[in-house]
């Protein structure tokens, strides 16, 4: 099993991106829920936008 990160991006639904470098999907979409708690939304409230192996700078 390969231990290399990817970066993934979520989007809210105001707009705003958030990025978070995970191992798997799986992590990123616990990553996704956790923040969708703090932020009092609900989790499917967030889109995921893209999957890369190199950082968005954009974000």
């Amino acid at each position: 099993m390969s231990n290399q990160k990817c970066y993934y991006t979520f989007e809210d639904p105001s707009g705003t991106s958030f990025e978070y470098r995970a191992t798997s999907l799986q992590q990123a979409m616990v990553i996704k829920k956790k923040l969708a708690l703090d932020m009092g939304i609900s989790k499917d409230e967030f889109e995921l936008t893209s999957i890369s192996k190199t950082r968005n700078l954009d974000v």
